[in-house]
Formats: C-alpha cells, structure tokens, sequence
C-alpha cells in the first residue's frame, strides 16, 4: 500500500509508455504486420488508392511513410500520437483537478478504456488519431489564451479523422460571438479541406460522402442505443464498464456540453447501419470521446477524495481490477473474435 502511494506521477506515465510500446511490438511481432483490417484501407491512400475511408491518418502518417516505407514504423506514430495525447491529458485535467486525480484519470483512461487496444496494438487504424485530435482540440479550447483560427482548425482536422467527431463543434456553443464565428469557420474549412477534395476524388462531389454511395446509411428512428451500449458483440459499457462510471460522472458534475457530445455521437454510431461497429474491440467509435470522458472519471475521483482515497486506493479498488478486466477481454477478443 506505502509502495503504491509513494509512486509519482511521472513514474506512473512512463509505465503506460512502456506498456504501450512493448504492446505494439509484440503484437507487431506475432502478426508479422501492422497493417490489416480496416487500416489496409486507411493506408491505401499513402499509395494514392483512394478509399471511402477518411484522408486523416494516411495525411499524419505520410512523413513517416515517405521517409521509410515501413508499416512498423509508420504504426508506432500511432503509438506516439496516444502517448503525447495523454500526456496532453494529464496536462488538461491538472486545470480542473488535483494532481493525484489527473494523473489516475490519465491511469484509468489508459489502462482500462479500449484506448489501450486501439493505442497500442491496433495502431495503423483511425481511431487513436481521432483521440489525439480530440484532445489537441480541448487542449486550445480550454487554454487561457484561445486562439480561435486555431481551434477552427483543430477541430476540421478531428472531423479530417471521422467526419462524425466534428460533433464536437457542440461545445463552441457557450463561446461563440460575431467577434470569433468567422475565425472557428475559416479554420474549420481549412483543416477540413483534404477530406473534401478527398470526396470529390471518390464520388465526385466535395460534399457527398463516399460512405453513403454503397449500400450503406443511417436510420434515425430506430437507432439501437442499447446494442451499442450493452451489446454482448462490442457495447461499450459492457466491454469497458469503467465509460459507464465516466457517464455518470459527467452527469453528476452536470457538463451537459461534454454529454451532448457524446449522446450525439452515441445516437449517430446507434443509427449507422453497422451499428455493431465490425470488428469491434468495444465501442471503437467512441475513442474520440474518451477526453470528455475523462472529465467524468475525474469527477468520480474527486468525489472519492473526499472520503480520504489516496492513490493507492484509487489504484487497488478502481484502476487495476477494470485494467486486469480490460486487458483479459482484449485476450478474449483477439483469440475468439478476430
């Protein structure tokens, strides 16, 4: 227990860097690969194969491309991208937070969230580049010295990731005047450019989805919340309960914003006629809403340190039991269901 509390913050981080990178090699090692899956078809766009999947991760992945042409290489930015993010993370929640309850949000987001399948093993995929590009996104919306071009453009660049995520435009509201509307917009349309011209490139119009020309679509009025959520396939609460406690926290510390985004993209993911997501480890559409969701599990944390959690609780009760839990169903899920 003395062993526990006495480990730093910094201790802490460097362990889930660890832990990330020996993830992704082994995983990299036993597939001979790291390119498979849905990434086969975000990583034709590096070789000019135009796909109905979005332009992001092949843009943020071409340095590393043209400079090697490795697929492990390329995977492991992926890897760096989630790393940086969280630490972004951590940098965020201290504004809000005490240093004990960031740096276990951080611990908990990273160890018992499907960020660590997604961050570390599955890397050539778009899913940890929308989490890298949310939390940059919150990172300058909620600096003291906002920028509003830049926050325009980080948030074209989160929905260059998945369309879908520039659901996050949902918090602009409260900040919104005539002074900055047209800053936010002008950034947006820049950092959402390439996925236009990307558009045009496939369906031949810069505003029609390639998604939405192949037997593919939503269904508003009879979305299927539940299966989503507690589906045995891939529901995101049952899969990774440790969201369903971040809910709860988001609604009890009353961050309506940060809920209207995520039960805007809960409905739209509800509604998508592959509602199950594929191969799914959990809810992986949902990975761009775990830095909201974080905001919740700190509040749940918070409200513990009041009845005297230390780290070392926080570890032993919390943290590491849904961390053994997520990583014994990403076991499961590799071994039955891929």
């Amino acid at each position: 227990m003395k062993l526990l509390q006495r480990v730093s913050p910094v201790t802490i981080f460097l362990s889930i860097c660890a832990v990330y990178a020996a993830g992704f090699f082994a995983h990299a090692a036993y597939l001979h690969k790291t390119v498979y899956g849905d990434g086969a078809y975000y990583w034709a766009w590096l070789n000019l194969h135009p796909s109905k999947f979005p332009v992001g991760p092949a843009l943020f992945w071409t340095p590393a491309y043209l400079l090697t042409h490795n697929q492990i290489v390329v995977g492991f930015t992926g890897v760096l991208a989630t790393l940086f993010s969280l630490l972004l993370l951590w940098n965020l929640l201290l504004k809000h937070f005490s240093k004990t309850v960031s740096i276990m949000t951080v611990a908990a987001i990273a160890g018992a969230t499907n960020l660590l399948f997604y961050g570390s093993l599955d890397a050539v995929n778009s899913h940890a580049l929308t989490f890298f590009a949310a939390t940059v996104f919150l990172s300058l919306l909620y600096s003291r010295q906002k920028q509003w071009f830049a926050v325009g453009v980080s948030l074209g660049l989160l929905g260059l990731m998945r369309a879908q995520d520039m659901l996050y435009a949902i918090l602009l509201i409260p900040y919104l005047t005539k002074k900055n509307m047209f800053p936010i917009i002008a950034g947006a349309l820049l950092g959402f450019f390439p996925q236009l011209l990307a558009w045009q490139m496939t369906t031949g119009k810069f505003w029609v989805s390639p998604y939405l020309t192949v037997r593919e679509g939503f269904n508003f009025l009879h979305p299927h919340v539940p299966g989503v959520l507690f589906g045995l396939r891939s529901g995101l609460f049952l899969w990774t309960p440790i969201t369903l406690l971040a809910t709860i926290g988001l609604f009890t510390k009353k961050r309506f914003y940060m809920l209207s985004v995520f039960f805007c993209e809960l409905f739209v993911v509800a509604s998508w006629s592959t509602w199950w997501q594929g191969a799914s480890y959990s809810g992986r559409m949902f990975l761009s809403s775990l830095p909201l969701l974080a905001f919740g599990i700190a509040g749940i944390f918070s409200r513990l340190a009041t009845y005297r959690f230390t780290q070392a609780y926080y570890l032993l009760t919390i943290i590491l039991p849904l961390t053994v839990l997520n990583i014994t169903n990403i076991i499961y899920f590799l071994i039955t269901l891929t």
